[in-house]
C-alpha cells in the first residue's frame, strides 16, 4: 500500500511553490488532482473530489480560512489524510493543528526528501 500511487489534494497559496511541490509530488510517482489556494476552496475540493488519499495543506492560505480551520471543516465529514507544511515554527500552531490528527507537519523549504519521507509516513 504504502509504493502505490496516491491521488492528491494540493493547498498552497503561493504559485512558485505550488509549482514546485505538483513538480515533487509528480516525480515521486503520484497525481495531483487539484491545486487550490483558499481554505473555502480547499474545504470544497476535499469534498468534491473522488478518491482523494492525501491532502497536501500550507497553514497559511490567501483567504480568511487557514489550512487548520480548513481540515476541521474537511474532518466534520472526511478522514482523511493530511501533512501540514508551514513556514510557521510556533508551538501553538502545531498544538491547533494536532486537533485535526495530522499524519506530518513539515516546515518550509519543502524538499523532495521530506515530501517522500513524510508521504511514507502517512501510508505506513
Amino acid at each position: 500500500m504504502a509504493d502505490q500511487p496516491k491521488k492528491i489534494l494540493l493547498v498552497e497559496d503561493d504559485g512558485v511553490q505550488q509549482v514546485i511541490m505538483e513538480r515533487f509530488i509528480n516525480k515521486l510517482g503520484h497525481t495531483v488532482l487539484a491545486t487550490v489556494s483558499e481554505g473555502k476552496a480547499a474545504v470544497q475540493s476535499a469534498l468534491k473530489l473522488k478518491g482523494v488519499d492525501l491532502i497536501i495543506m500550507d497553514i497559511r492560505l490567501s483567504d480568511d480560512v487557514d489550512g487548520i480551520e480548513a481540515m476541521k471543516q474537511i474532518r466534520q465529514k472526511s478522514d482523511v489524510k493530511v501533512i501540514y507544511v508551514t513556514g510557521n515554527t510556533e508551538a501553538a500552531t502545531k498544538e491547533r493543528a494536532s486537533e485535526t490528527k495530522f499524519e506530518d507537519y513539515i516546515e518550509k523549504p519543502v524538499t523532495p526528501e521530506k515530501l517522500k519521507g513524510a508521504i511514507q509516513k502517512a501510508f505506513s
